[in-house]
């Protein structure tokens, strides 16, 4: 995939560009690299251009364009203004929750909608916080090189470990569920993961007042995920005056695949293409 590096006023970002159509700002959640493709990548079929921007600390984007959350909406803000896009519509994806929250409330004028999938709208618990500073901090690279080899001969065991932080299910159960493609999709996903400095730089994070959101949001989220609890489904509802919660018959956090992964499309279709 072709990307494009920009010099911003506060450091280099790293973005793709692609398709033609109404705007899509695509927010990828933690862990994510620019390879990391949740089924997104297929929006550009249904008439959209999508704009994927890296955030702080993953990829080449550096963690100076925004330590924050609304930080990194002025340097998303800088961006849309170098492409000359008016406004966008912003997908949120888990911990990227929190910028979405603040691109979409300090500039309503460029966003036309929010979409938070599975998305963070509550800080990180203490607990969650400090085993991720251990496992995903400076040694990030020997954790995810080791889980990538590990991968490789032992995916049941290395998918069970990981899965056993993302449902409230039996994770033996859940594992044994999975259809052939819904488990190429967790393989790529993990083989495509890495921390760089960015999650550690998301765990700071602090979710902006969402009461000052001015546009139309929907939420998508699951009962059963437990890295992002449904209660942030609840705050969020509660929080936004123009919010529409769509809850998601999924058995973990990645509410894209499973029995509801075409309702989960469809909804996102008809979101986005509403006028």
């Amino acid at each position: 995939m072709t990307t494009t590096l920009l010099d911003t006023t506060r450091g280099i970002v790293e973005f793709t560009y692609k398709g033609v159509g109404p705007a899509l700002l695509l927010l990828k959640g933690g862990h994510s690299t620019r390879n990391t493709d949740l089924s997104h990548s297929s929006l550009v079929y249904e008439g959209f251009s999508l704009l994927t921007v890296s955030r702080p600390g993953y990829d080449y984007t550096e963690p100076s364009t925004g330590r924050t959350p609304e930080e990194f909406a002025e340097t998303i803000v800088e961006i849309l203004d170098h492409l000359n896009i008016e406004s966008v519509s912003v997908i949120a994806i888990s911990a990227a929750g929190p910028t979405g929250i603040a691109l979409a409330s300090s500039h309503p004028e460029r966003v036309n909608k929010l979409l938070m999938e599975a998305a963070l709208t509550s800080p990180w618990n203490k607990k969650t916080k400090q085993k991720a500073k251990i496992l995903f901090g400076p040694a990030e690279r020997i954790v995810w090189g080791s889980l990538r080899t590990l991968l490789k001969f032992f995916p049941d065991l290395i998918m069970k470990q990981l899965l056993s932080e993302m449902t409230t299910e039996d994770v033996d159960a859940y594992l044994e569920r999975l259809s052939p493609n819904d488990r190429r999709f967790i393989y790529d996903m993990l083989s495509t993961s890495q921390s760089g400095k960015g999650f550690t730089n998301d765990l700071e994070h602090t979710v902006p007042d969402m009461n000052r959101l001015d546009v139309p949001v929907l939420g998508m989220y699951s009962q059963k995920d437990r890295s992002v609890p449904y209660t942030n489904a609840l705050l969020l509802k509660s929080s936004v005056p123009d919010c529409e919660i769509f809850e998601v018959d999924a058995d973990s956090h990645l509410i894209w695949i499973g029995k509801d992964a075409q309702e989960v499309w469809k909804k996102r279709l008809e979101f986005l293409s509403q006028s």
